[in-house]
């Protein structure tokens, strides 16, 4: 019995191994076939896709860069001008709120319209005089900041603690006050930067002026010896005296 299972045995085992030769061919020829396209033939990696293609990440916008100093000064005036307006249309009365926050609140709102009708208009007339004046235009854009600084809480509390109308009246104000404080900003670190420049060129043409004063040769006195020495003055001789001599009349004897 063992002897006629041996021959199928050995049958079944070469007919494995022809399959896994045959296999192994296969898989060789088609490695030879992906591998011998000509040259500039596409592969299947580089065919195109049915997807469209991914968009690009949308670029970030460039930084505002405000050249001209009378345009923003305009845009500033204007928006604190709407911002005036529409501050006072707040009811902080009706605010959910205690007592001590709605003073305080109202406190701030009259701030607001302190500042635009009293110290802002002042400040920027003094920019637009001397449009150069590192002083001028700091003190008017440190007054941007603060008044920036008590408009966004006033938004907040509007939204948090007012009606949704109100909240979205003074939210683009103090989105536009934030934008116009960085652009004055900007405009400030440009001009000091400007200033600096100045100042350094100055320094600069002040240690060469006083360099080449250090390296200049000393001047020098030449003596002519070949021409004569002035003839001394002459000096001036006295007058002889001269004796006088006597009348006749003087010298004769008496008669």
């Amino acid at each position: 019995m063992a002897s006629e299972m041996w021959p199928a045995r050995s049958i079944l085992s070469n007919v494995m191994k022809l399959c896994l030769l045959l296999a192994t061919i296969a898989t060789s020829c088609l490695g030879a076939a992906q591998t011998s396209y000509p040259p500039g033939y596409p592969s299947t990696s580089s065919k195109p896709s049915s997807q469209p293609p991914a968009a690009a990440p949308a670029s970030t916008p460039a930084p505002s860069n405000p050249a001209d100093l009378g345009a923003m000064l305009q845009r500033i005036e204007q928006e604190t001008g709407g911002l005036n307006a529409d501050v006072g249309k707040l009811r902080v009365e009706k605010w959910k709120i205690d007592s001590a926050t709605k003073h305080q609140a109202s406190e701030n709102i009259g701030s607001i319209q302190r500042n635009i009708t009293g110290a802002l208009p002042g400040l920027i007339a003094a920019v637009r005089v001397a449009p150069q004046s590192l002083a001028a235009n700091f003190k008017l854009y440190r007054n941007l900041n603060a008044l920036y600084d008590v408009v966004a809480s006033i938004s907040e509390s509007a939204g948090a603690f007012g009606k949704r109308e109100e909240y979205d009246l003074m939210m683009p104000h103090a989105s536009a006050l934030d934008e116009d404080r960085r652009n004055y900003g900007e405009y400030l670190q440009q001009m000091t930067a400007t200033a600096d420049d100045r100042i350094a060129a100055a320094d600069r043409e002040r240690a060469a002026a006083i360099a080449a004063q250090q390296q200049a040769p000393p001047k020098k006195i030449i003596v002519d010896d070949d021409q004569p020495a002035p003839a001394p003055p002459k000096k001036k001789k006295p007058a002889k005296k001269t004796s006088a001599t006597p009348s006749p009349a003087a010298t004769s004897a008496p008669k």
